[in-house]
């Protein structure tokens, strides 16, 4: 496996993050404020608590929890690509493109294709 400061699927993860997070704060920033005023509990589940369960203010805070999901995934699988642990980097990036390619057929107009094109170059990895 490639050592050392280049460029690699786990930076691209963590730079995803990034730019997602950044986008939810543009995109969602009205419903954000929101959520802050009505904590805690300002997002219901859906079961228990149906209130802003459905709303934009739900889908504000499911779109921003992404964010750190990938910038921690992309530092799981650094440290996958480190032990060399082939069967995981290989799996990481199966999982990454069927969520792209899952959420590309849902929401064409976003950045799922991303995802995909990282979920491939895992996958080139995991054949060195």
């Amino acid at each position: 496996m490639n050592k050392g400061a280049q460029l690699s699927p786990a930076h691209a993860l963590m730079g995803l993050g990034v730019g997602h997070t950044v986008w939810g704060l543009v995109a969602y920033h009205d419903q954000l404020a929101g959520i802050v005023r009505d904590l805690p509990g300002a997002v219901g589940d859906g079961i228990f608590d149906k209130s802003h369960s459905r709303d934009a203010r739900a889908a504000a805070f499911w779109f921003l929890s992404i964010g750190p999901l990938l910038a921690f995934l992309g530092r799981l699988y650094q440290a996958a690509e480190a032990a060399e642990d082939r069967p995981a980097i290989r799996t990481a990036g199966r999982v990454t493109i069927a969520i792209g390619m899952a959420g590309e057929v849902a929401i064409p107009r976003s950045g799922f294709p991303g995802a995909i094109a990282v979920g491939l170059w895992m996958l080139r990895r995991a054949r060195r």
